[in-house]
Protein backbone atom coordinates (compact mmCIF):
# COMPACT_ATOMS: atom_id res chain seq x y z
CA UNK A 1 0.00 0.00 0.00
CA UNK A 2 1.33 3.42 -0.95
CA UNK A 3 1.95 6.09 1.67
CA UNK A 4 -0.91 8.17 0.31
CA UNK A 5 -3.37 5.28 0.44
CA UNK A 6 -2.18 4.38 3.90
CA UNK A 7 -2.72 7.93 5.13
CA UNK A 8 -6.17 8.01 3.55
CA UNK A 9 -7.13 4.72 5.21
CA UNK A 10 -5.86 6.04 8.55
CA UNK A 11 -7.98 9.18 8.20
CA UNK A 12 -11.03 7.12 7.29
CA UNK A 13 -10.52 4.96 10.38
CA UNK A 14 -10.20 8.02 12.60
CA UNK A 15 -13.42 9.45 11.18
CA UNK A 16 -15.27 6.18 11.75
CA UNK A 17 -13.98 6.04 15.30
CA UNK A 18 -15.10 9.63 15.83
CA UNK A 19 -18.53 8.62 14.52
CA UNK A 20 -18.53 5.64 16.87
CA UNK A 21 -17.71 7.69 19.98
CA UNK A 22 -20.20 10.36 18.92
CA UNK A 23 -23.05 7.89 18.50
CA UNK A 24 -22.07 6.18 21.72
CA UNK A 25 -22.60 9.51 23.52
CA UNK A 26 -26.01 10.05 21.94
CA UNK A 27 -27.16 6.48 22.62
CA UNK A 28 -26.00 6.73 26.20
CA UNK A 29 -28.02 9.92 26.73
CA UNK A 30 -31.30 8.72 25.27
CA UNK A 31 -31.18 4.99 26.04
CA UNK A 32 -28.88 4.45 29.03
CA UNK A 33 -30.35 1.08 30.03
CA UNK A 34 -30.88 -1.37 27.18
CA UNK A 35 -31.76 -4.55 29.03
CA UNK A 36 -33.38 -6.07 32.08
CA UNK A 37 -31.70 -7.11 35.30
CA UNK A 38 -30.02 -10.50 35.31
CA UNK A 39 -30.48 -13.18 37.91
CA UNK A 40 -27.73 -13.73 40.42
CA UNK A 41 -25.49 -16.72 39.85
CA UNK A 42 -25.03 -18.61 43.09
CA UNK A 43 -22.86 -21.57 42.08
CA UNK A 44 -19.45 -19.88 41.93
CA UNK A 45 -16.55 -22.03 43.08
CA UNK A 46 -14.15 -20.95 45.81
CA UNK A 47 -11.61 -19.47 43.41
CA UNK A 48 -14.31 -17.48 41.64
CA UNK A 49 -15.58 -16.10 44.93
CA UNK A 50 -12.09 -15.26 46.16
CA UNK A 51 -11.44 -13.27 43.00
CA UNK A 52 -14.73 -11.43 43.40
CA UNK A 53 -13.88 -10.61 47.02
CA UNK A 54 -10.53 -9.20 45.95
CA UNK A 55 -12.11 -7.05 43.25
CA UNK A 56 -14.48 -5.59 45.85
CA UNK A 57 -11.71 -4.44 48.18
CA UNK A 58 -9.55 -3.08 45.34
CA UNK A 59 -12.14 -0.51 44.20
CA UNK A 60 -11.21 2.62 46.13
CA UNK A 61 -13.63 5.08 44.59
CA UNK A 62 -16.16 5.05 41.75
CA UNK A 63 -13.66 3.34 39.49
CA UNK A 64 -13.70 0.14 37.48
CA UNK A 65 -11.31 -2.57 38.65
CA UNK A 66 -10.72 -5.87 36.86
CA UNK A 67 -8.96 -8.88 38.34
CA UNK A 68 -7.75 -12.24 37.15
CA UNK A 69 -6.43 -14.85 39.57
CA UNK A 70 -4.09 -17.43 38.08
CA UNK A 71 -3.55 -20.56 40.17
CA UNK A 72 -0.16 -22.22 39.69
CA UNK A 73 1.31 -25.31 41.34
CA UNK A 74 2.96 -23.64 44.35
CA UNK A 75 2.01 -20.01 43.89
CA UNK A 76 -0.61 -17.65 42.57
CA UNK A 77 -0.57 -14.63 40.29
CA UNK A 78 -3.05 -11.76 40.46
CA UNK A 79 -3.46 -9.53 37.42
CA UNK A 80 -5.31 -6.28 38.08
CA UNK A 81 -6.37 -3.43 35.86
CA UNK A 82 -8.40 -0.26 36.28
CA UNK A 83 -9.52 2.58 34.07
CA UNK A 84 -7.25 5.26 35.48
CA UNK A 85 -3.70 5.56 36.79
CA UNK A 86 -2.43 3.57 39.73
CA UNK A 87 -1.37 5.90 42.53
CA UNK A 88 1.36 5.42 45.13
CA UNK A 89 -1.29 4.80 47.78
CA UNK A 90 -2.72 2.03 45.60
CA UNK A 91 0.66 0.30 45.41
CA UNK A 92 1.19 0.58 49.18
CA UNK A 93 -2.27 -0.74 49.92
CA UNK A 94 -1.82 -3.73 47.61
CA UNK A 95 1.55 -4.52 49.21
CA UNK A 96 0.05 -4.24 52.69
CA UNK A 97 -2.91 -6.52 52.12
CA UNK A 98 -0.72 -9.03 50.27
CA UNK A 99 1.62 -9.21 53.26
CA UNK A 100 -1.31 -9.48 55.69
CA UNK A 101 -2.67 -12.46 53.78
CA UNK A 102 0.73 -14.15 53.71
CA UNK A 103 1.01 -13.87 57.50
CA UNK A 104 -2.57 -15.01 58.11
CA UNK A 105 -2.03 -18.03 55.87
CA UNK A 106 1.35 -18.85 57.41
CA UNK A 107 -0.04 -18.79 60.97
CA UNK A 108 -3.19 -20.80 60.22
CA UNK A 109 -4.93 -22.67 61.73
CA UNK A 110 -4.03 -20.28 64.56
CA UNK A 111 -5.80 -16.94 64.31
CA UNK A 112 -3.70 -13.83 63.71
CA UNK A 113 -5.99 -11.44 65.55
CA UNK A 114 -3.84 -8.32 65.26
CA UNK A 115 -3.10 -8.89 61.58
CA UNK A 116 -6.75 -9.57 60.81
CA UNK A 117 -7.72 -6.34 62.57
CA UNK A 118 -5.11 -4.45 60.57
CA UNK A 119 -6.46 -6.04 57.40
CA UNK A 120 -10.02 -4.93 58.23
CA UNK A 121 -8.89 -1.38 58.98
CA UNK A 122 -6.74 -1.14 55.84
CA UNK A 123 -9.60 -2.24 53.59
CA UNK A 124 -12.21 0.04 55.14
CA UNK A 125 -9.83 3.00 55.06
CA UNK A 126 -8.93 2.43 51.40
CA UNK A 127 -12.54 1.82 50.31
CA UNK A 128 -14.03 4.54 52.52
CA UNK A 129 -15.14 6.85 49.69
CA UNK A 130 -17.06 4.14 47.86
CA UNK A 131 -18.41 2.70 51.10
CA UNK A 132 -19.75 6.09 52.21
CA UNK A 133 -21.35 6.65 48.82
CA UNK A 134 -23.18 3.35 49.11
CA UNK A 135 -24.02 3.89 52.76
CA UNK A 136 -25.50 7.32 51.93
CA UNK A 137 -27.80 5.69 49.38
CA UNK A 138 -28.96 3.14 51.94
CA UNK A 139 -29.42 5.87 54.57
CA UNK A 140 -31.58 7.74 52.10
CA UNK A 141 -33.76 4.62 51.81
CA UNK A 142 -33.95 4.36 55.59
CA UNK A 143 -34.70 8.03 56.21
CA UNK A 144 -37.29 8.40 53.46
CA UNK A 145 -38.96 5.00 53.54
CA UNK A 146 -41.70 3.87 55.88
CA UNK A 147 -42.60 0.34 54.85
CA UNK A 148 -42.12 -2.70 57.04
CA UNK A 149 -38.80 -3.68 55.45
CA UNK A 150 -37.25 -0.24 55.97
CA UNK A 151 -38.47 -0.15 59.58
CA UNK A 152 -37.08 -3.62 60.16
CA UNK A 153 -33.61 -2.65 58.89
CA UNK A 154 -33.68 0.63 60.81
CA UNK A 155 -34.44 -1.19 64.06
CA UNK A 156 -31.88 -3.90 63.34
CA UNK A 157 -29.06 -1.41 62.74
CA UNK A 158 -30.00 0.55 65.86
CA UNK A 159 -30.05 -2.59 68.01
CA UNK A 160 -26.84 -4.09 66.66
CA UNK A 161 -24.67 -1.00 66.23
CA UNK A 162 -25.84 1.27 69.01
CA UNK A 163 -23.23 3.98 69.48
CA UNK A 164 -20.49 2.02 67.67
CA UNK A 165 -21.63 2.72 64.13
CA UNK A 166 -18.20 2.46 62.51
CA UNK A 167 -17.97 1.59 58.81
CA UNK A 168 -16.94 -2.00 59.49
CA UNK A 169 -19.72 -2.47 62.06
CA UNK A 170 -22.29 -1.05 59.66
CA UNK A 171 -21.04 -3.35 56.92
CA UNK A 172 -21.17 -6.34 59.29
CA UNK A 173 -24.75 -5.56 60.33
CA UNK A 174 -25.88 -5.16 56.71
CA UNK A 175 -24.09 -8.37 55.75
CA UNK A 176 -25.91 -10.34 58.47
CA UNK A 177 -29.25 -8.68 57.79
CA UNK A 178 -28.99 -9.38 54.07
CA UNK A 179 -28.38 -13.08 54.74
CA UNK A 180 -31.49 -13.23 56.93
CA UNK A 181 -33.67 -11.48 54.36
CA UNK A 182 -32.43 -13.64 51.47
CA UNK A 183 -33.14 -16.79 53.47
CA UNK A 184 -36.79 -15.75 53.84
CA UNK A 185 -37.24 -15.25 50.08
CA UNK A 186 -39.66 -12.34 50.41
CA UNK A 187 -40.91 -11.30 46.95
CA UNK A 188 -42.41 -8.05 48.28
CA UNK A 189 -39.14 -6.40 49.28
CA UNK A 190 -37.76 -3.82 46.85
CA UNK A 191 -34.87 -5.30 44.88
CA UNK A 192 -33.25 -1.88 44.70
CA UNK A 193 -33.41 -1.54 48.49
CA UNK A 194 -32.11 -5.08 48.88
CA UNK A 195 -29.25 -4.29 46.51
CA UNK A 196 -28.26 -1.26 48.58
CA UNK A 197 -28.11 -3.44 51.70
CA UNK A 198 -26.01 -6.03 49.92
CA UNK A 199 -23.52 -3.47 48.62
CA UNK A 200 -22.94 -1.99 52.06
CA UNK A 201 -22.52 -5.47 53.53
CA UNK A 202 -20.22 -6.61 50.71
CA UNK A 203 -17.14 -5.12 52.40
CA UNK A 204 -17.42 -7.22 55.54
CA UNK A 205 -18.45 -10.22 53.46
CA UNK A 206 -15.46 -9.86 51.15
CA UNK A 207 -12.96 -9.38 53.98
CA UNK A 208 -14.37 -12.37 55.84
CA UNK A 209 -14.31 -14.50 52.70
CA UNK A 210 -10.70 -13.58 51.92
CA UNK A 211 -9.53 -14.36 55.45
CA UNK A 212 -11.37 -17.69 55.41
CA UNK A 213 -9.54 -18.60 52.20
CA UNK A 214 -6.19 -17.50 53.62
CA UNK A 215 -6.70 -19.64 56.73
CA UNK A 216 -7.59 -22.72 54.72
CA UNK A 217 -4.60 -25.05 54.97
CA UNK A 218 -5.33 -26.35 51.49
CA UNK A 219 -4.39 -22.96 50.03
CA UNK A 220 -1.18 -22.31 51.98
CA UNK A 221 1.07 -22.68 48.90
CA UNK A 222 -1.02 -20.13 47.02
CA UNK A 223 -0.73 -17.49 49.71
CA UNK A 224 2.93 -18.12 50.54
CA UNK A 225 3.99 -16.93 47.11
CA UNK A 226 1.64 -14.31 45.68
CA UNK A 227 2.70 -12.19 42.73
CA UNK A 228 0.64 -9.11 41.85
CA UNK A 229 0.82 -7.51 38.39
CA UNK A 230 -0.94 -4.22 37.66
CA UNK A 231 -1.67 -3.17 34.09
CA UNK A 232 -1.22 0.43 32.99
CA UNK A 233 -4.41 2.15 31.79
CA UNK A 234 -4.87 3.39 28.23
CA UNK A 235 -6.44 6.85 28.09
CA UNK A 236 -7.20 9.48 25.44
CA UNK A 237 -7.83 12.77 27.21
CA UNK A 238 -9.20 14.75 24.26
CA UNK A 239 -11.09 12.60 21.80
CA UNK A 240 -13.12 14.82 19.41
CA UNK A 241 -16.76 13.86 18.86
CA UNK A 242 -19.48 15.23 16.61
CA UNK A 243 -22.12 17.44 18.15
CA UNK A 244 -25.41 16.10 19.47
CA UNK A 245 -27.29 17.97 16.74
CA UNK A 246 -25.02 16.58 14.02
CA UNK A 247 -25.73 12.97 15.00
CA UNK A 248 -29.46 13.35 15.60
CA UNK A 249 -30.04 15.10 12.27
CA UNK A 250 -28.29 12.27 10.41
CA UNK A 251 -31.24 10.08 11.40
CA UNK A 252 -34.01 12.53 10.41
CA UNK A 253 -32.70 13.85 7.08
CA UNK A 254 -31.94 17.27 8.53
CA UNK A 255 -35.65 17.78 9.29
CA UNK A 256 -35.68 20.82 11.60
CA UNK A 257 -39.28 20.32 12.74
CA UNK A 258 -38.65 16.70 13.63
CA UNK A 259 -35.47 17.69 15.47
CA UNK A 260 -37.42 20.27 17.49
CA UNK A 261 -40.10 17.70 18.39
CA UNK A 262 -37.40 15.31 19.47
CA UNK A 263 -35.74 17.95 21.65
CA UNK A 264 -39.10 18.84 23.20
CA UNK A 265 -39.53 15.22 24.27
CA UNK A 266 -35.99 15.10 25.65
CA UNK A 267 -36.66 18.24 27.70
CA UNK A 268 -39.61 16.46 29.31
CA UNK A 269 -37.35 13.70 30.60
CA UNK A 270 -35.11 14.69 33.55
CA UNK A 271 -32.94 11.59 33.26
CA UNK A 272 -32.20 12.21 29.59
CA UNK A 273 -31.43 15.89 30.14
CA UNK A 274 -29.16 15.11 33.07
CA UNK A 275 -27.10 12.78 30.88
CA UNK A 276 -27.08 15.28 27.99
CA UNK A 277 -25.73 18.00 30.27
CA UNK A 278 -23.11 15.63 31.64
CA UNK A 279 -21.87 14.66 28.17
CA UNK A 280 -22.20 17.90 26.22
CA UNK A 281 -21.36 20.65 28.72
CA UNK A 282 -18.17 22.51 27.83
CA UNK A 283 -15.65 22.18 30.65
CA UNK A 284 -14.29 25.69 30.14
CA UNK A 285 -17.51 27.69 29.73
CA UNK A 286 -19.77 25.31 31.68
CA UNK A 287 -22.35 25.88 28.94
CA UNK A 288 -24.36 23.20 27.17
CA UNK A 289 -23.28 22.97 23.53
CA UNK A 290 -25.46 20.75 21.38
CA UNK A 291 -24.54 22.21 18.00
CA UNK A 292 -20.73 22.29 18.36
CA UNK A 293 -18.20 19.48 18.37
CA UNK A 294 -16.76 18.63 21.78
CA UNK A 295 -13.85 16.66 23.24
CA UNK A 296 -14.09 13.83 25.74
CA UNK A 297 -11.79 11.72 27.88
CA UNK A 298 -12.13 8.04 26.93
CA UNK A 299 -10.29 4.95 28.10
CA UNK A 300 -10.00 1.20 27.71
CA UNK A 301 -12.38 -0.69 29.94
CA UNK A 302 -10.36 -2.44 32.64
CA UNK A 303 -12.25 -5.70 32.30
CA UNK A 304 -11.51 -6.10 28.62
CA UNK A 305 -7.90 -5.23 29.32
CA UNK A 306 -7.68 -8.38 31.40
CA UNK A 307 -9.94 -10.49 29.21
CA UNK A 308 -8.01 -9.78 26.03
CA UNK A 309 -4.82 -11.08 27.61
CA UNK A 310 -6.61 -14.36 28.25
CA UNK A 311 -8.10 -14.64 24.79
CA UNK A 312 -4.79 -14.22 22.99
CA UNK A 313 -2.93 -16.59 25.34
CA UNK A 314 -2.23 -19.80 23.41
CA UNK A 315 -2.37 -22.01 26.51
CA UNK A 316 -5.82 -20.77 27.36
CA UNK A 317 -6.98 -21.17 23.78
CA UNK A 318 -6.23 -24.86 24.09
CA UNK A 319 -7.58 -25.37 27.61
CA UNK A 320 -10.63 -23.13 27.60
CA UNK A 321 -11.37 -21.04 30.67
CA UNK A 322 -14.09 -19.68 32.87
CA UNK A 323 -14.87 -15.99 33.15
CA UNK A 324 -17.04 -14.52 35.88
CA UNK A 325 -18.51 -11.20 34.79
CA UNK A 326 -20.37 -9.07 37.35
CA UNK A 327 -23.17 -6.80 36.32
CA UNK A 328 -26.86 -6.45 36.95
CA UNK A 329 -28.11 -4.20 34.16
CA UNK A 330 -27.30 -3.74 30.50
CA UNK A 331 -26.10 -0.14 30.32
CA UNK A 332 -24.44 2.08 27.78
CA UNK A 333 -21.59 4.38 28.76
CA UNK A 334 -19.90 7.08 26.74
CA UNK A 335 -16.26 6.75 27.79
CA UNK A 336 -15.19 3.32 26.54
CA UNK A 337 -12.28 3.35 24.10
CA UNK A 338 -12.03 1.12 21.05
CA UNK A 339 -8.78 -0.83 21.50
CA UNK A 340 -5.81 -0.57 19.22
CA UNK A 341 -6.01 -3.71 17.07
CA UNK A 342 -3.42 -4.49 14.43
CA UNK A 343 -5.71 -6.86 12.57
CA UNK A 344 -7.56 -4.46 10.25
CA UNK A 345 -10.19 -7.03 9.28
CA UNK A 346 -11.24 -7.49 12.88
CA UNK A 347 -11.28 -3.75 13.49
CA UNK A 348 -13.39 -3.07 10.39
CA UNK A 349 -15.91 -5.74 11.33
CA UNK A 350 -16.06 -4.53 14.92
CA UNK A 351 -16.67 -0.92 13.91
CA UNK A 352 -19.35 -1.93 11.43
CA UNK A 353 -21.09 -4.20 13.91
CA UNK A 354 -21.08 -1.75 16.81
CA UNK A 355 -22.18 1.18 14.65
CA UNK A 356 -25.10 -0.90 13.40
CA UNK A 357 -26.13 -1.63 17.00
CA UNK A 358 -25.87 2.02 17.99
CA UNK A 359 -27.83 3.09 14.90
CA UNK A 360 -30.64 0.71 15.86
CA UNK A 361 -30.82 2.15 19.37
CA UNK A 362 -30.81 5.77 18.22
CA UNK A 363 -33.29 5.22 15.37
CA UNK A 364 -35.73 3.42 17.64
CA UNK A 365 -35.63 6.12 20.30
CA UNK A 366 -35.96 9.01 17.81
CA UNK A 367 -38.97 7.31 16.24
CA UNK A 368 -40.57 6.83 19.64
CA UNK A 369 -39.93 10.41 20.72
CA UNK A 370 -41.21 12.03 17.52
CA UNK A 371 -44.40 10.07 16.90
CA UNK A 372 -47.72 11.30 18.26
CA UNK A 373 -48.23 8.45 20.73
CA UNK A 374 -46.86 8.92 24.27
CA UNK A 375 -43.43 7.40 24.79
CA UNK A 376 -42.13 5.44 27.70
CA UNK A 377 -41.00 7.15 30.85
CA UNK A 378 -37.38 7.26 31.94
CA UNK A 379 -38.27 7.31 35.58
CA UNK A 380 -40.26 5.18 37.95
CA UNK A 381 -40.01 2.75 40.77
CA UNK A 382 -38.63 -0.01 38.56
CA UNK A 383 -35.88 2.08 37.02
CA UNK A 384 -32.38 0.62 37.38
CA UNK A 385 -30.02 2.08 39.97
CA UNK A 386 -27.48 4.39 38.31
CA UNK A 387 -24.85 3.25 40.81
CA UNK A 388 -25.47 -0.36 40.00
CA UNK A 389 -21.86 -1.26 39.38
CA UNK A 390 -22.71 -4.93 39.55
CA UNK A 391 -20.22 -5.69 42.32
CA UNK A 392 -22.40 -8.41 43.80
CA UNK A 393 -24.15 -9.82 40.75
CA UNK A 394 -22.20 -12.27 38.65
CA UNK A 395 -22.75 -13.84 35.28
CA UNK A 396 -20.99 -17.07 34.50
CA UNK A 397 -19.73 -17.93 31.04
CA UNK A 398 -17.81 -21.10 30.26
CA UNK A 399 -15.66 -20.89 27.15
CA UNK A 400 -14.88 -24.41 26.04
CA UNK A 401 -12.17 -23.51 23.57
CA UNK A 402 -11.60 -22.27 20.06
CA UNK A 403 -12.74 -24.49 17.23
CA UNK A 404 -12.18 -22.30 14.19
CA UNK A 405 -9.26 -20.15 13.15
CA UNK A 406 -7.13 -20.83 16.20
CA UNK A 407 -4.01 -19.87 14.28
CA UNK A 408 -5.23 -16.28 13.80
CA UNK A 409 -3.17 -13.80 15.80
CA UNK A 410 -5.02 -10.57 16.50
CA UNK A 411 -1.99 -8.81 17.98
CA UNK A 412 -4.09 -6.84 20.43
CA UNK A 413 -1.82 -4.17 21.86
CA UNK A 414 -3.75 -3.51 25.06
CA UNK A 415 -7.15 -5.13 25.29
CA UNK A 416 -10.74 -4.46 24.46
CA UNK A 417 -13.73 -2.62 25.77
CA UNK A 418 -17.53 -2.46 25.42
CA UNK A 419 -17.82 -5.83 27.02
CA UNK A 420 -20.62 -7.43 25.07
CA UNK A 421 -20.27 -5.97 21.59
CA UNK A 422 -16.51 -6.15 21.25
CA UNK A 423 -16.40 -9.60 22.81
CA UNK A 424 -19.15 -10.77 20.48
CA UNK A 425 -17.19 -9.44 17.52
CA UNK A 426 -14.00 -11.08 18.72
CA UNK A 427 -15.46 -14.47 19.52
CA UNK A 428 -18.18 -14.62 16.90
CA UNK A 429 -16.89 -12.83 13.82
CA UNK A 430 -13.23 -13.68 14.07
CA UNK A 431 -12.74 -16.95 15.90
CA UNK A 432 -16.10 -18.70 15.39
CA UNK A 433 -15.80 -19.76 18.99
CA UNK A 434 -17.96 -22.58 20.28
CA UNK A 435 -19.16 -21.38 23.63
CA UNK A 436 -22.06 -21.75 25.96
CA UNK A 437 -23.65 -19.12 28.20
CA UNK A 438 -25.66 -19.49 31.35
CA UNK A 439 -26.67 -15.82 31.03
CA UNK A 440 -26.11 -13.09 28.48
CA UNK A 441 -23.18 -10.73 28.64
CA UNK A 442 -23.83 -7.17 29.77
CA UNK A 443 -22.99 -4.12 27.68
CA UNK A 444 -21.32 -2.70 30.72
CA UNK A 445 -20.11 -4.46 33.80
CA UNK A 446 -18.91 -2.76 36.88
CA UNK A 447 -16.21 -4.12 39.06
CA UNK A 448 -14.13 -6.55 37.17
CA UNK A 449 -13.63 -9.59 35.07
CA UNK A 450 -12.41 -12.52 37.08
CA UNK A 451 -11.24 -15.62 35.24
CA UNK A 452 -9.20 -18.77 35.65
Amino acid sequence: MSVRKSEKKCEEEKDREKELYSKECVARCINFVVGQARDEVADLNIHDRFSCYLATILARDKEVVALWLRILKDSSEIYISKNFDWLNEDAKYIDDITNYLKVISKNSPMKSTDIESAFYLAVMSYCRTKFEFRWDKLKNDINNGDNEHVKSLRNYISAECGDSATPINISLVCYEYYKQIKAKVNPNISQKFLGHIKKVGSYFGSIKGIIDCAMNIQYKPLFSNIKVNSASPVIINKQPIYSWENIIKRFINEDENKYNRFMTRCLEKPGVMERIHKVYTDNATKQLQLNDNVEKCIYLHAEMHILASLIIDNDFKKQGYNIVVPGKHQKLYDRWLLPHVKNSDFKDKSLKYILEKLDQIIEKKIERYTRSLPGDSDSGGNSPDLDDDGNNRYQYIKYKGFIGRTDLDLNLDFGMTWMAWILECLLGLVFSLDYERNTNLNLDVGLGTRGF
